[in-house]
């Protein structure tokens, strides 16, 4: 019987979990516990990579940790200031007259200086031999990085005079190609000469193949190579000047196009990157541009299986730019001082004039669920999380007068929450096409007031957004310059301004019935005595859109008015929008830089939907709106500009285009090991800012993931009486015999 008791011992050693040493359920490699890694999620695969292409924030997340374009956004200043990435200095525009189309023009001029000596990731496409592959080398390939081979060379103006020319590439759909060739000297001209030359060289291959030729089966593995440089002088928009120095040249001044500067868009394109994956053997093994950005930022994307995970890597070649200054505002600016002393506070200024990047690598898991996310982050396993509406209660209390707080369970785990507002804005839109909501009469104007003053905003920020948002009183979210404060500030349709509480309120119900009276519609019924129908388009997927169209239809309700929801999947809803066969449709929009003019431009005439494509959903057209747009748009920022854009906002509170919503405020939460943390709204690079102190997560996560012995026990305990009357029966039956 001795040897029954030691099998049912090692059943109950064998049961317990090995490695008390450590976190015995870490999802990562044990040989990572001692690096400075940073780990997170996302939950969508990044559909473009490619500078030219990429627009969406997941995506910018990722990409703008490799490419660098010449400007970058100040980690810590606030309003939102730009300063030198790869160049030297933010240029100030010149005149110059210039030839073009054979006429004299006044262009406008961006001339650009490269810092020397930035050196891009090294990477096979700088091999002169990897860019002529053959079938059988790639077959082998299990990722870039088999390719042993791998060089760097120096980052020159050329890299960018390139990257902008290959933007026209009608193949590529640029997103923001339309607003880059409004303002850029010869850039639609330009890409219509791309397109004549697409078109004369199908043509040949078409000719060539015979009737079965395929165009789409060619050109998927057999692209057709532009040369980007040709006529660089007949199309000026972007010029190189020497080595250095690259020229970027508008029709008219245009000061945004500093902001523009500053995104992915205007990233370096070297010319091998291009040639290396458009080779045939690439494209047939899905080794694609897209998915494998090549840049001189402070990272490279070592794995991209977006089933599994995206991971970054420091670049060994990275220049070593260094963590940013902030120099103390005057004491007798108050609230800059305290934002000084805030931030020092919280230790981001701690470590100005320190090398860049301090993490060595990003590793991202893919996360569909919200839930699984959180408890893996509360297990010390991802280093920072939004607040999902699952977990908002478990992270976020609310004091008196209803701002947000930590929660005594996240302080007790040392957790840090920051919080900032989204350049954003949320809003619902009437069509003015529309002969019921729309059109500028009297009438119409306050039928669309009345609803702007019965629906709840803030009841919508409480119960869908859990009370993370500021009511909007404009298009204009706070952090913009235009964006007015206080009474000043205040939507006087919409709201008063009660000097007591020194706060907006909203108008009474009967104010707005008021309105609607006067437009009409008496307690809501039409001169027919029928109730007014109106019609919402929504594409209303999920659960809570359905939620969220059943609260509109109350708001609605509250004016006797009536509310059909039009339900369709979203291609057709898009495609409705583009016609402007909708009545009111709810919308949203995120800053692409930090200047009025992004939200105005929703609202400019010009810009409709219908009529030009723009972003103007509510296909909205004021004349006196338009003519102070057309004047504010290329100004800088100066009282002038700012009294010219509250006169701007005071016609669209009148005339109620939207029904303003509500400003965005992002949360965000930080394990205490992880320093510099801080929201930015504008910026995508700032990964490189972030440091993690490593041996305080390891520590935590041990402490954090112990196992639990009691259920193995028992469970063991439960072999061992399960086992031993069987083991005894067995050995009474062996005597026997």
């Amino acid at each position: 019987m001795a040897w029954c008791a030691r099998v049912c011992a090692l059943l109950v050693v064998s049961a317990v979990p090995g490695g008390v040493a450590g976190p015995w359920n870490s999802p990562y490699p044990r040989l990572d516990e001692e690096k400075s890694i940073l780990y997170t999620t996302f939950a969508e695969e990044p559909k473009h990579l490619d500078p030219a292409r990429s627009y969406s924030t997941d995506e910018s997340g990722i990409l703008c940790q490799i490419v660098e374009p010449p400007f970058q956004y100040h980690f810590l200043k606030r309003p939102y200031e730009l300063e030198p990435l790869t160049a030297e200095a933010i240029p100030r525009p010149t005149l110059r007259p210039m030839q073009f189309a054979g006429k004299t023009v006044e262009a406008t001029v961006y001339t650009v200086r490269l810092r020397q000596g930035i050196r891009y990731q090294d990477h096979p496409c700088f091999v002169e031999a990897n860019r002529h592959l053959t079938r059988d080398q790639v077959r082998r390939l299990r990722s870039l990085w088999d390719l042993g081979s791998q060089a760097t060379r120096e980052l020159v103006a050329a890299d960018y005079v390139y990257a902008v020319r290959r933007l026209c590439d009608p193949r590529l759909a640029c997103p923001v190609f339309s607003t880059l060739a409004e303002n850029a000297l010869g850039m639609s001209e330009y890409q219509e000469a791309l397109q004549g030359e697409l078109t004369r060289r199908r043509a040949e291959r078409r000719e060539a193949a015979g009737a079965l030729y395929n165009q789409d089966r060619d050109e998927r593995y057999a692209p057709i190579a532009l040369e980007y440089g040709a006529g660089a002088e007949a199309f000026p928009f972007v010029r190189e000047v020497d080595r250095y120095t690259f020229e970027v040249v508008l029709r008219q001044p245009y000061p945004q196009i500093l902001y523009w500067m500053a995104m992915a868009f205007f990233a370096p394109m070297p010319r091998e990157a291009v040639e290396f994956f458009s080779q045939g053997p690439m494209l047939e093994k899905s080794l694609v541009l897209a998915k494998n950005p090549v840049g001189t930022g402070p990272y490279v994307l070592r794995e991209f299986d977006p089933t599994n995970q995206i991971v970054l890597g420091r670049n060994p070649n990275y220049r070593g730019e260094v963590y940013p200054t902030l120099a103390p505002p005057p004491a007798s600016d108050g609230q800059a001082r305290a934002s000084y002393e805030a931030m020092a506070a919280a230790g981001l200024l701690a470590d100005a004039g320190r090398p860049l990047p301090f993490i060595e690598g990003v590793v991202m898991r893919m996360e569909r669920e919200s839930v699984p996310r959180w408890n893996k982050f509360l297990q010390g396993y991802y280093d920072n999380s939004g607040i999902s509406a699952e977990v908002f209660d478990q992270a976020v209390s609310l004091s008196s007068g209803g701002d947000p707080l930590l929660s005594d369970g996240m302080a007790a785990l040392g957790i840090r929450m920051a919080t900032s507002y989204s350049t954003s804005t949320h809003y619902s839109a009437f069509n003015l096409n529309d002969p019921v909501v729309g059109g500028t009469s009297p009438e119409r104007r306050k039928l669309r007031q009345a609803i702007s003053i019965a629906f709840d905003i803030e009841e919508q920020i409480a119960v869908f957004a859990n009370g993370r948002g500021v009511p909007a009183q404009g298009p204009i979210p706070p952090g913009i310059f235009g964006y007015a404060e206080g009474a000043e500030g205040t939507n006087p349709v919409v709201y008063r301004w009660d000097e007591m509480r020194q706060g907006p309120v909203r108008r009474s119900l009967a104010e707005a019935k008021v309105l609607l009276a006067e437009a009409g519609y008496p307690d809501g019924h039409g001169a027919d005595g029928q109730p007014l129908t109106l019609r919402i388009l929504s594409t209303a997927g999920t659960p809570e859109a359905r939620t969220f169209l059943d609260f509109v239809r109350k708001q609605f309700a509250r004016l006797n008015l009536r509310l059909e929801p039009e339900i369709t999947d979203y291609n057709q809803f898009r495609n409705r929008v583009e016609a402007g066969n909708y009545q009111f449709l709810s919308w949203g929009w995120v800053a692409d830089y930090p200047d009025p003019e992004n939200f105005l431009f929703l609202l400019y005439g010009p810009n409709s939907k219908v009529r030009s494509g723009g972003e103007n959903v509510a296909n909205y057209q004021n004349p006196a709106f338009d003519a102070l747009f057309a004047r504010m748009r290329s100004m800088e920022n100066t009282p002038e500009r700012r009294a010219l854009i509250r006169e701007m906002v005071a016609i669209l509170q009148a005339d109620a285009p939207w029904l303003f919503g509500y400003h965005p405020i992002a949360y965000e939460l930080n394990h205490q090991w992880l320093a510099n943390s801080w929201p930015h709204a504008i910026a995508y690079n700032t990964l490189k800012y972030r440091r993690i102190d490593v041996a305080q997560r390891a520590e935590f996560r041990r402490q954090h993931n112990r196992p639990r012995w009691q259920p193995v026990l028992a469970v063991g305990l439960l072999l061992v009486v399960s086992v031993v009357p069987a083991t005894r029966a067995a050995v009474q039956h062996f005597r026997e015999v």
